[in-house]
């Protein structure tokens, strides 16, 4: 290159190697092929429109699947056939050359005019050229595609497949060594090699165009009966079938839709065998009377690494093989189990399990001895619902040797369990979470209440780590209790009172609004309140939620007595209230929905309200245009969740005292055989007779059948 003397001193080095770079870059993209720049024909020398590609220049161990997911960017790919070869002294496979068919000839186009680094795989370069007209899929005048290519008979393809073998070997040299004959010497290997394509062409299965995460989703929805009988079709989709079972982290029995084919434990057993060594989860809630003894063995041997095992209505007595097979196993569940046992559990809860968390519900038979002497270390978590059996004294002797227990639940206890859970909770001082719902039998209740109450809140003033208390259901709960509780618990974020002695004619005032100011007034934390059902509640109370800054939820069902007024407050004053329900709360206007776009332009957030039968659900401002829309506020008006049988306001219609004197109308009448007509018109004195022996002849052949039982 010359430059003048007036260049030589205008001559930036720096700006002179980035143009250079930037010059090469684009030049390296512009292939310069034996048709010209970038001149690339779309039919060939015969005028037949180009649809087949040549690739060469193969990286090692290419497969169908890579090589159909460089092209398939351009268009719908007919089919994608790879050449295998021979190569090495131990004469591995290794790819030669591909043929790519599209069934467009304008992606075909595309896939020629595209740049050269998006046609690269493995870090090579593909080369990419047009087959000849022999390999392209011929037209006829009616322009109908013929994707069969016209080659000569299967005897002539071989030979010329033979001499092409023979010769690659010095094409490869020949190429190395004359760069620029590579392109022609392809060519040539192209037009040699067309029949043994024509003879070895298979089109791709759908294994080669979906991803394996896109496949996982598509099994997903098929059963898995299903896919297991599916695993014969060939080897590549049983190795696929065995990759997604393998995969299932979580089974539930319930999903064996089948009705022909009915799970039994020999079934189960097969299924487990497949995909139990990767369950985390299975839930056998199938019917009870499929299943047999032999299920624990079963889960016990094939789900080594099972966390949590939930079982539903089975009569199973014996689960202690869970211990000798499932080493990892940390939340158990037995759901209306009523073989289960003491014994059943004895062994599951040992000083070396690894159970963490143990439900047993809708049981009459455990009693709370399988924990004497246990010493479980590493049990937190104990739940019991609907255990009438449960001995409070057997349980609270039991507490002493649960060291780490912080999870208690006693729902649907009966009354004299009810009378130990003062003493069970003394020995809890480290207890987070408490569940003492569904106590509302009233037997006796005027002797227990009084006393209860006291004990209950010496109890209480010892939780000082309790975050999550539900007390949903409780007549016992009352604002003494709920007082001790806002002094007793700072870090509680959680409180449902909900339908705490409901009754208004109940003897013993449950929860109202001294109870609720206190709490919402001490525990700064709660993020979770539920206020529904509660006869004693009243504005003043359901007005103190405004004074928990970190409150998040907000229920109060089915109260008459509440209006809109409390519940503005509270979405003007809590920042982070996201759901407020007010179903059923018969006073509640549209302004709470205006007080809720306020409050959200202010401080915006997501917030759903809650206000099917109430005052705003039947008024024509939700549907009005000056009604205050937001886009992140959702009403709904329509999901009524309020439970009628719960209101204060509630009357049974069936037993009330008006039902007394229904049938007065009836003794009313002057002549009362006339009103239930006579006894002739009932039994007839011929027909009596017949009655007669027909009862007793068959008092008679009862005795009889008695008898044969007997003997």
């Amino acid at each position: 290159m010359f430059f003048d003397e007036e260049d030589e001193r205008n001559f930036n080095p720096e700006l002179f190697r980035a143009v250079h770079r930037e010059f090469y870059a684009i030049s390296s993209d512009l292939e310069v092929a034996r048709y010209g720049l970038r001149s690339v024909p779309t039919h060939t020398e015969d005028g037949i429109p180009i649809r087949k590609l040549y690739v060469s220049n193969l990286p090692p161990k290419t497969t169908r699947t890579e090589l159909f997911g460089v092209f398939a960017q351009y268009g719908f790919i007919k089919s994608c056939w790879l050449r295998m070869g021979e190569k090495g002294p131990n004469k591995t496979l290794a790819p030669t050359y591909a043929f790519v068919t599209f069934s467009n000839p304008a992606d075909a186009h595309k896939a020629l005019l595209a740049p050269n680094h998006e046609k690269a795989l493995r870090g090579r370069t593909l080369r990419i050229s047009p087959a000849d007209s022999w390999h392209q899929p011929a037209e006829d005048a009616n322009g109908r595609v013929h994707w069969k290519p016209r080659g000569h008979n299967e005897s002539e393809a071989e030979g010329a497949t033979e001499n092409v073998e023979g010769q690659e070997g010095a094409v490869a040299e020949a190429s190395m060594e004359e760069g620029e004959a590579t392109t022609s010497q392809e060519g040539t290997n192209m037009e040699a090699m067309s029949e043994d394509s024509a003879a070895e062409h298979p089109g791709y299965s759908i294994l080669e165009i979906l991803n394996r995460d896109c496949l996982a989703h598509v099994l997903s929805y098929v059963p898995v009966r299903d896919l297991i009988r599916s695993e014969r079709v060939s080897k590549d989709w049983q190795s696929m079938v065995h990759e997604y079972l393998q995969g299932i982290r979580v089974f539930k029995t319930s999903w064996w839709q089948h009705g022909t084919v009915t799970l039994t434990t020999a079934v189960l057993r097969r299924v487990l065998q497949r995909l139990g060594a990767a369950l985390t989860r299975l839930h056998i809630d199938h019917h009870w009377s499929a299943l047999n003894d032999r299920t624990a063995h079963t889960v016990g041997k094939f789900c080594p690494n099972l966390e949590e095992l939930k079982v539903v209505g089975m009569y199973t007595r014996n689960w202690n093989p869970l211990t000798y097979g499932c080493k990892q196993l940390k939340n158990l569940s037995f759901i209306s189990c009523n073989k289960l046992t003491d014994s059943s559990l004895v062994n599951l809860v040992k000083q070396e399990s690894c159970i963490e968390s143990l439900t047993v519900a809708n049981n009459t038979h455990v009693t709370g001895l399988f924990l004497t002497g246990a010493n479980p270390t590493k049990l937190h978590s104990l739940a019991f619902y609907n255990c009438f059996s449960l001995q409070g004294t057997v349980l609270c002797a039991a507490i002493e040797t649960l060291p780490v227990l912080t999870t208690l639940k006693l729902d649907v206890g009966a009354t004299s369990l009810w009378k130990i859970v003062p003493l069970i909770l003394n020995k809890l001082p480290k207890l987070e979470e408490l569940s003492l719902s569904e106590y509302s039998s009233v037997e006796d209740s005027s002797a227990i209440v009084p006393q209860g109450t006291e004990s209950l809140c010496e109890a209480f003033s010892k939780l000082t780590e309790l975050k999550t208390l539900n007390l949903s259901r409780n007549i016992y709960i009352s604002n003494a209790v709920l007082k001790q509780v806002a002094q007793s618990c700072p870090k509680l974020e959680t409180l449902n009172v909900s339908s705490c002695n409901s009754r208004k004619n109940f003897p013993h005032a449950g929860v109202g609004d001294e109870g609720l100011a206190a709490i919402c007034k001490s525990c700064t934390l709660l993020r979770t309140l539920d206020m529904s059902y509660l006869a004693g509640a009243t504005d003043a109370g359901a007005g103190a939620a405004a004074g928990c800054p970190t409150l998040a939820s907000l229920t109060a069902r089915g109260n008459s007595a509440l209006t809109a007024a409390p519940f503005a407050r509270c979405l003007e004053n809590c920042h982070y209230l996201e759901e407020l329900d007010l179903c059923g709360c018969d006073s509640v206007s549209e302004e709470v929905a205006a007080a809720a776009a306020r409050a959200l332009a202010i401080t915006p957030r997501p917030l759903v309200l809650r206000l099917a039968a109430t005052l705003a659900a039947t008024t024509d401002f939700m549907i009005s245009q000056d009604f205050p829309s937001h886009k992140l506020l959702s009403v709904n008006v329509s999901d009524d969740r309020c439970n009628p049988h719960l209101r204060p306001d509630f009357v049974d219609r069936i037993f009330e005292d008006s039902s007394d004197g229904s049938l007065d109308d009836v003794y009313e009448h002057d002549h009362f055989d006339d009103f239930l007509n006579s006894d002739d018109d009932l039994f007839l004195e011929d027909e009596l007779e017949e009655y007669d022996d027909e009862v007793l002849y068959q008092i008679e052949w009862g005795v009889r059948a008695q008898h044969i039982v007997l003997l």
